[in-house]
């Protein structure tokens, strides 16, 4: 093969990975700025902030409470454990109906089906990253899914409950009512990590406390 079939190639290669990547980029940029539920700074909260600020937290819990984790496996899941919300959106489950649930699996299933379509091909890895996370099949997987109830509750923290008045929730007894509904749907895959599920209650009753001390 002479050196210019080699550059020809090289080239060829260059070209196409730069196209895999934007492809790839374009999908990140739209998750990261998908709007959530939760509130920051007054304004909606993005994927993008989340999933950052989950990572941080889940990741250093774990090495100082849960070092039998894999602290790599812990982190690659929390960055893609909402990315299928860059085409389903984000749903806030906690005053979500069941109907409204059932419909998230739906749409949820149907975007990972896209995401396999256009990203399946040029980054399989990735893609099988996200389906291993949402199948739930090891405990890094589901100690992810378990952190992630909490972190909503650091947001109502540090805005005393603004996004709840929005979300339409008026006392501390709604509050507390409403995320044992969402407990009682961490059960099946929580009973693990017991003490993540002290840390959310302990969360929730501050939150209940700054938001509604008036009520």
């Amino acid at each position: 093969m002479t050196n210019q079939n080699i550059d020809n190639r090289s080239e060829t290669s260059i070209e196409r990975q730069i196209d895999d990547l934007l492809a790839l980029s374009e999908v990140v940029n739209r998750f990261m700025d998908v709007k959530r539920a939760t509130l920051r700074h007054g304004r909606p909260e993005t994927d993008g902030e989340h999933t950052l600020h989950l990572q941080i937290i889940a990741v250093a819990y774990a090495a100082q409470y849960h070092p039998e984790l894999d602290l790599g496996r812990v982190s690659l899941y929390t960055l893609v454990h909402d990315f299928i919300e860059v085409y389903a959106g984000d749903v806030n489950s906690l005053t979500a109906s069941n109907d409204a649930l059932a419909v998230k699996v739906l749409v949820e299933h149907q975007a990972y089906e896209r995401l396999q379509r256009e990203l399946g091909a040029a980054w399989p890895w990735f893609v099988d990253l996200i389906a291993q996370y949402e199948a739930l099949g090891d405990r890094e997987a589901r100690y992810v899914k378990c952190f992630d109830k909490c972190d909503p509750g650091f947001s109502h923290l540090n805005n005393a409950g603004e996004a709840l008045v929005k979300m339409g929730v008026v006392s501390r007894d709604e509050y507390q009512a409403r995320c044992q509904v969402v407990g009682d749907r961490l059960e099946k895959f929580a009973e693990e990590f017991p003490d993540v599920l002290t840390l959310r209650s302990e969360l929730q009753r501050r939150v209940g406390e700054t938001a509604f001390s008036a009520v």
